[in-house]
């Protein structure tokens, strides 16, 4: 599946259905993702403005950097849907603990990307306009909630890991 192209109704159609992909990694990519892309937008309207000229360039690198967060949590989007394929589509029930290992690590990876966005956030927020401080605020409830979903995943998976060097 690419989220970068999924209509987003379909997208909650198919995490509220009876299939077990895609679901709560996805989910949690997608509004990592959202977050990301709120700062984007607080960056685009600080570039256009003439009152922040000279943050400029910091502002445009940011909002690179910030795309770039957003692309890599909708690939992780993806990556978390084939995982969770792989994990439920066992045909006798024997998990593999490849798998089961990922189960971890793509989550593991999305709260490292959604924390990455909130540690360009920082800057955004203290050098972009003011008046989409109200969107930079939602961005980051997103992305920290996004974070900490993450983190629940992977706390919640880590006990079907018998490899403790793994742990």
């Amino acid at each position: 599946m690419d989220y970068r192209t999924h209509p987003l109704d379909e997208l909650l159609d198919s995490i509220a259905s009876e299939t077990v992909a895609p679901a709560g990694g996805t989910a949690t990519a997608v509004v990592g993702a959202t977050g990301a892309s709120l700062f984007e937008m607080v960056c685009i309207h600080t570039i256009g403005n003439e009152e922040y000229a000279d943050v400029t360039e910091e502002v445009a690198a940011l909002r690179d950097d910030l795309r770039k967060q957003r692309e890599h949590l909708l690939d992780l989007a993806d990556a978390d849907a084939t995982v969770v394929d792989e994990l439920f589509s066992s045909v006798d029930g024997d998990i593999e603990e490849f798998a089961i290992k990922r189960s971890i690590g793509v989550p593991l990876t999305i709260g490292a990307a959604c924390r990455n966005v909130l540690e360009l956030a920082i800057d955004v927020a203290a050098t972009g306009t003011q008046n989409a401080l109200p969107d930079a605020g939602t961005g980051a409830i997103l992305t920290r909630a996004a974070l900490q979903a993450a983190v629940f995943t992977v706390r919640s998976n880590v006990d079907w890991v018998s490899d403790q060097s793994f742990v």
